[in-house]
């Protein structure tokens, strides 16, 4: 079995669950999701009635699909950035109002992006546990900073990570091979001297070996392993199963 100097984690869906379906319930074109825009709409409507819901709605998944498009190159695309592009589509312009607009959309927004996110005691307890015997780093692709930092401190968590690199702080996501060597740079080791857990294989998997670190995937539906990307070494059922490995 390695003998790992270094531990690296991905957040959501790997130390963090992440519940989208504490998200406001909407009916969409006969479908249900779960979306923060009801919300946005709400307060939207204080400033102007003269835009329907699922146009409003309409435009907040545009631009949503848009910054998705914009991050094929790896590069972060932030928050303020993309609620800015919403608002242009929204043809609010430049004043007083929209930058009020701008604040209260993105504190609603990840208010509630926070509300998905709370760690299971048992994880907690894990990477303190871990912290005991190992540096531990942190690799999340999310676009808010602070709203990383008011949830690992939440959780109480905020202390156990040795190192916390943020895409939206950092500039570019996984699986950029700049943000895991950087990650190993701050912890003072060589990638091959870490292993990195993390849920997605095009973001985690690949980007973990394609700078020469071990990898975990975390797998608690026991999907296929995926083909055409690297293979982990490691395939975990939840978190715990780490105890086997180390």
């Amino acid at each position: 079995m390695r003998q790992y100097k270094a531990l690296i984690f991905d957040l959501c869906d790997t130390i963090i669950p992440y519940r989208n379906d504490r998200k406001p319930k909407v009916m969409i074109r006969g479908k249900e999701i779960h979306t923060t825009s009801p919300l946005l709409y709400d307060y939207f409507r204080t400033y102007r009635t003269d835009i329907p819901y699922l146009t409003f709605h309409d435009h907040f998944v545009s631009t949503t699909e848009s910054v998705i498009a914009l991050r094929v190159s790896g590069k972060e695309v932030i928050a303020a950035d993309r609620f800015n592009l919403f608002l242009d589509r929204l043809e609010i312009h430049a004043s007083d109002q929209r930058s009020a607009l701008h604040r209260q959309f993105l504190q609603i927004h990840f208010s509630q992006v926070a509300n998905c996110l709370f760690c299971p005691k048992q994880n907690r307890e894990l990477l303190i546990t871990l912290k005991e015997r190992y540096p531990i780093g942190l690799i999340t692709n999310f676009d808010d900073t602070d709203t990383v930092y008011s949830i690992l401190n939440r959780e109480a968590i905020h202390a156990t990570f040795n190192s916390i690199l943020i895409s939206a702080e950092f500039g570019l996501r996984k699986p950029r091979k700049e943000i895991f060597l950087a990650a190993c740079q701050s912890l003072k080791i060589s990638p091959s001297e870490a292993l990195f857990i993390g849920d997605s294989f095009s973001s985690d998997i690949a980007g973990a070996k394609g700078v020469g670190m071990d990898a975990a995937w975390m797998n608690p539906d026991g999907a296929s392993v995926k083909d055409g990307f690297p293979q982990p070494e490691y395939i975990l059922s939840s978190l715990l199963d780490l105890k086997g490995i180390l």
